[in-house]
């Protein structure tokens, strides 16, 4: 029925403005719009038709949407069906750990609903080997004819709903993905592009650390931490390469900080014995490298990242982001000597 169609594709996603339900003619309509895989009522009103009505969210929901006239006979139904349809996935934060958190349950989303997809990201070239049956495109660009368009993204205090349906903070980082395409949540750990003539540099046993995130919250608050994790890798037999775009200011260290391009972070990483740093986007790098992670943060739950080799608030389910408690140098490195201990069995 043309002059009754529905849209699945999201321009707005903060406005929530999917899907969209085009009514071109006049006289008197009750729409309803339901989730099909819970018969739950979305929501429902009256039109008088020569209107387009607006949709609740932007993310993915397996829709039923039907209109009835005034003599409550329907007269149009439409079911959500993106078999051998085009949908276009927008990544909607620059980050790199959101990024590489986010793009296997993309995949997911193409296996389980057996449709093409297109998508944006700002790391495409850290996924386009590794994913062959999506087709990359660079953030903003315009794809029109798809079937539906939706954005992972979130927002930390969580009330707009229309947007992603939990927070960032609260929930594992990769569920903003699951949930956002409507996929049943479980860890999938990424595939990370390697580039051509990947070489050790250092010829040595040696550790990636790096002591920064994306805010100073996130970083460890104990005094003469990092030092001390140095000098006792150092005393180990392990050198320790730091590749932090931010100066560092260590001693016994191999400098490698400042603007280094990503492919150098992913050589340097592969050949590295492990990597140590805090919730960040070099720990997400390191994991999708298939590395393991020696992670420091009194920032996130436990729950927030991925299965690691984890210290800090890891059997806390909810963080005091005002006053943290900080890991002692002592708790780090009685985890590196339990770590040690069981890869030297």
């Amino acid at each position: 029925m043309k002059d009754i169609s529905v849209s699945y594709v999201s321009n707005f996603p903060i406005k929530g403005d999917s899907p969209k339900l085009s009514l071109r003619r006049s006289g008197t309509f009750h729409y309803y719009f339901v989730d099909n895989d819970t018969n739950e009522l979305i929501f429902s009103g009256v039109s008088t038709g020569n209107e387009t009505i607006i949709g609740a969210r932007q993310w993915f929901t397996n829709w039923a949407i039907s209109v009835e006239n005034d003599d409550n006979e329907i007269i149009f139904v439409d079911f959500f069906n993106a078999e051998n349809k085009t949908v276009f996935i927008k990544m909607d934060a620059y980050a790199l750990g959101d990024n590489i958190a986010w793009i296997p349950y993309i995949e997911e989303f193409r296996k389980k609903h057996k449709c093409n997809i297109i998508c944006s990201t700002f790391w495409n070239f850290l996924f386009e080997q590794t994913y062959p049956d999506i087709l990359f495109v660079k953030p903003n660009t315009e794809v029109k004819n798809v079937y539906a368009q939706f954005y992972i993204g979130a927002t930390k205090d969580g009330l707009n709903t229309k947007y992603c349906p939990i927070t960032t903070i609260n929930n594992p980082l990769q569920m903003i993905a699951s949930i956002s395409l409507g996929l049943e949540h479980e860890e999938i750990r990424p595939i990370i592009s390697r580039p051509e003539n990947l070489k050790n540099n250092f010829n040595s046993k040696y550790v990636c650390i790096s002591e920064f995130a994306s805010s100073e919250t996130k970083m460890w608050k104990e005094k003469n931490g990092w030092q001390t994790i140095v000098d006792f890798l150092n005393s180990n037999g392990y050198k320790v390469v730091v590749i932090s775009k931010e100066p560092t200011a260590l001693k016994n260290i191999i400098n490698k900080s400042g603007d280094y391009h990503i492919n150098d972070r992913i050589n340097d990483l592969v050949f590295c014995e492990f990597f140590m740093g805090v919730s960040s986007g070099l720990s997400w790098l390191a994991w999708g490298l298939n590395k393991e992670v020696v992670m420091i943060s009194d920032y996130t739950p436990h729950y927030h990242e991925f299965e690691n080799i984890r210290l800090g608030q890891n059997k806390r389910e909810s963080i005091n982001y005002e006053s943290p408690k900080i890991t002692s140098k002592k708790e780090v490195i009685d985890k590196l000597n339990s770590f040690f201990k069981k890869h030297n069995q």
